[in-house]
């Protein structure tokens, strides 16, 4: 290990300050605000207002410009542990953001944990804190992994002490694949954090998102990673899925870097540098040297677990639509891949056959189980498939099972009243499971074997789960009510439509609304989905696993299908974080349509296909 020394430049700084007016050189302007800020909420922070003709430079600023915030390291050294390197960091000055994103913390931990010899981990959090770091529970991982020797290691790790800042060179090439900047900001709810790199790096990752580019632009372009129900068909903004991850090449050489942090972050890419703005959790920051994309790929999973084996099947042709309006139709659409001589290994089943859109239900006139299982037994008999779509939301219905059972198990997430928090879905007024509650897997597997002892479906397709809501259409919505009176939705009335009236109950709660406010497509943290401010088991906030949600689903149902099928599962999800592949498959939700038609000796006249 080597100690580097390194002492802060002086800059001078020219600024003219005359009430709301401020004069501050572009180039060291510190960004005050967030994308779309106002004019007017911009100052009304403190904080002063320019339009600039670029994308690099904030319109809403500091009126003190850049300063130099950072840590530095206490006795200016690490010490040896089982692990890798320890120290502790103490605040060199009241940074610039100070007043904006809430208290400086002053003292934190800094780990340098060396579990492999091709990828070294770097925790920071606060010293004397309560700090939400990603349960193994959801994200089993290498933990307190004995250090691997320093001879062994195919990078070299560098640090300075004031201010302090880590630097990670590949040996095998001498290339520097990961240096900190000085500018550290560490919050309770706003954590930010710098790497430079090379201005010839191609970035790739960091999604989920719709882009034409594959690279990533390198315009202080901000990459949101918030779970959002919007359909992929809208390009550059947050999607359904978060993977914070990245990818870089230089030189035709390739490294990467993971956050394992679950809590909302913006992702801001220059032309050198990329800097995480997250919204809690710690900082617990992995460096893959690569040298190759697989390298980087392989050095990921060995972390995160392997992309889990499909079924054989799950190889082959699929079929799936939305407003089949009886098993009778569905039986016609197979028989007409049949008679075009197309194979068909799966055929799939949407919302449409549940009762009322009740999970682990059967709609008793359009799907009845009887004409259903027949139609499955006549699948299995062919050798093909059949998979049904599942939505976390549970309806509150009377003599429903899994209603029932959920209440009876107290394992729905909680809202700032300590109620089950309402929302609607499908089905209309539902609640939602708290898959990481450690009686969910249980509830999950009986409502699944009940399920599948009906009708012996092969697979499951998991919907909706980052999670949705139909209501909560301003963020506000900390409670909710059915106050409707004849019906929520009402007779006639959009399935979508929220049927809900919810309420805010405490504008002060820093939850749903935080004073960093992350480039969310929706606006505020809680809109269409289950408000910040709830609760899961061990009254862990919503704020900080709102985006592992899909992931805890994922883990439940697979666990479910193992038990109830005794054979590998085939699952399917739409929203995900790091690790999915160990568990699940993965879809793009609603994606655009754009058809290309190949005509190569079809028969005369051609079949028709329904």
């Amino acid at each position: 290990m080597y100690i580097l020394l390194s002492f802060l430049s002086t800059l001078a700084v020219f600024i003219t300050v005359n009430g709301n007016e401020c004069t501050v050189e572009n180039n060291i302007k510190n960004d005050c605000g967030y994308e779309g800020v106002t004019q007017t909420s911009c100052e009304a922070k403190g904080c002063c207002w320019s339009q600039v003709n670029d994308n690099s430079t904030p319109w809403c600023y500091d009126a003190t410009g850049v300063t130099s915030p950072g840590y530095e390291l206490v006795d200016g050294k690490m010490t040896t542990t089982s692990t890798g390197y320890k120290g502790t960091l103490q605040r060199v000055t009241t940074s610039n953001k100070h007043k904006y994103y809430g208290e400086d913390i002053d003292t934190l931990t800094v780990e340098l944990l060396l579990e492999d010899s091709d990828y070294i981990r770097m925790k920071i959090y606060a010293t004397d804190g309560d700090n939400w770091e990603i349960p193994q529970s959801i994200v089993e991982r290498p933990d307190q992994v004995n250090a691997i020797k320093t001879t062994l290691l195919n990078y070299d790790v560098t640090y300075t002490a004031t201010p302090f800042t880590i630097q990670v060179t590949r040996k095998s090439d001498s290339k520097v694949i990961f240096s900190s900047s000085q500018e550290l900001f560490y919050k309770s709810q706003y954590i930010e954090f710098t790497t430079l790199y090379d201005n010839s790096a191609k970035t790739y990752g960091l999604g989920e998102s719709t882009r034409l580019n594959h690279a990533l632009k390198t315009d202080n372009s901000i990459y949101t990673l918030w779970a959002s129900d919007t359909p992929a068909a809208v390009q550059n903004v947050n999607l359904y899925s978060s993977f914070p991850i990245y990818l870089q090449m230089v030189d035709g050489s390739a490294h990467g870097g993971m956050m394992m942090n679950s809590n909302g972050m913006d992702i801001v890419l220059g032309a050198t540098t990329l800097t995480y703005k997250m919204l809690g959790g710690i900082i617990d920051f992995y460096v893959f040297i690569g040298s190759t994309p697989i390298d980087v790929m392989a050095q990921y999973t060995s972390i995160v677990g392997r992309p889990t084996m499909q079924p054989y099947w799950a190889y082959g042709f699929h079929n799936c639509k939305y407003g089949y309006e009886s098993i009778s139709q569905v039986e016609d659409v197979v028989a007409g891949y049949a008679s075009a001589g197309i194979p068909l290994d799966t055929q799939w089943l949407d919302i449409d056959y549940m009762q009322n859109y009740r999970d682990f239900t059967w709609d008793s006139k359009n799907f009845p189980i009887s004409d259903v299982k027949s139609f499955v037994d006549t699948l299995h008999n062919n050798s093909q498939q059949f998979v049904t779509i599942v939505d976390p939301g549970i309806m509150i219905y009377d003599n429903y099972d899994a209603y029932t059972q959920g209440m009876k198990e107290d394992i729905f997430i909680k809202d700032i009243t300590g109620e089950p928090y309402l929302g609607q879905v499908w089905p209309g007024p539902t609640y939602f499971p708290d898959f990481t509650h450690p009686k969910s897997t249980d509830y999950w597997t009986t409502q699944m074997q009940q399920f599948y002892d009906d009708v012996p479906v092969d697979g499951i397709w998991i919907d909706m789960n980052e999670v949705s809501n139909f209501c909560n259409d301003d963020g506000k919505g900390q409670t909710c009510v059915n106050s409707a009176s004849d019906g929520c939705p009402s007779p006639g009335a959009s399935q979508t439509d929220c049927c809900l009236v919810c309420t805010e109950v405490d504008a002060t709660n820093t939850l749903d609304y935080p004073e960093y406010q992350i480039n969310n497509n929706k606006g505020l943290l809680s809109v269409k989905t289950v408000s910040m401010s709830s609760t899961q088991y061990g009254n862990t906030t919503v704020y900080d696993t709102h985006n592992l949600y899909g992931l805890t689903e994922q883990i439940a149902t697979n666990a479910a299908l193992t038990t109830v099928r005794s054979k590998r599962p085939f699952l399917l999800t739409r929203s995900a974080f790091l690790s999915t592949g160990k568990h699940s498959a993965k879809w793009t939700g609603d994606n655009g349509k754009r058809y290309i038609v190949y005509v190569h000796e079809l028969p005369n006249p051609i079949p028709t296909l329904h």
